[in-house]
């Protein structure tokens, strides 16, 4: 296979690339410009992970008047669930917002191929955990990556735990 240019390797994203990690190295060789796969998957992680453990600070309701803040960084974030009980959570609902919120966040996924999806633990008595499963494909080139994550909600403290998944 012939090697990749250099507009089609993977390129960090902004935030990456501002980030300094070798500040000892004057200058930065061209194979630190881009990344690999398994770099990129990394990254989209620890953003998604950012991206569902911050609260909204308006509902939809609320932002009327001006639907372009609804989707703008004013508003990142998932409605806060600290606190919720799965009894009285629709599920569904959620499922809805959490799709929502990457589409509107999360460029680098296909919308066309995001699916999110609940996984209830009903053996569990406290009731307080659910779980996500992200699948989507990952822009990149040549060719898009699958991307398949498990999340974990802990629903008394509202915080998500991402977890790479296997199909």
């Amino acid at each position: 296979m012939a090697e990749l240019t250099q507009q089609e390797r993977l390129q960090p994203s902004l935030l990456d690339r501002l980030i300094d990690d070798r500040r000892h190295e004057l200058v930065e060789s061209r194979d630190a410009r881009a990344i690999g796969p398994a770099q990129l998957r990394d990254c989209v992680m620890r953003d998604l992970a950012w991206l569902l453990n911050c609260t909204r600070h308006w509902h939809e309701d609320a932002l009327q008047d001006y639907p372009q803040v609804a989707n703008s960084v004013l508003n990142y974030g998932i409605p806060d669930l600290a606190g919720t009980r799965l009894v009285g959570l629709d599920v569904i609902e959620l499922q809805h917002r959490i799709h929502a919120a990457i589409v509107a966040f999360e460029p680098r996924l296909a919308a066309a191929s995001l699916q999110v999806t609940a996984k209830v633990d009903t053996g569990r008595m406290d009731r307080l955990s659910l779980s996500f499963v992200i699948d989507s494909e990952l822009w990149a080139q040549p060719l898009p990556l699958a991307l398949y994550l498990r999340t974990d909600l802990d629903l008394e403290t509202g915080r998500f735990n991402l977890l790479p998944g296997a199909h």
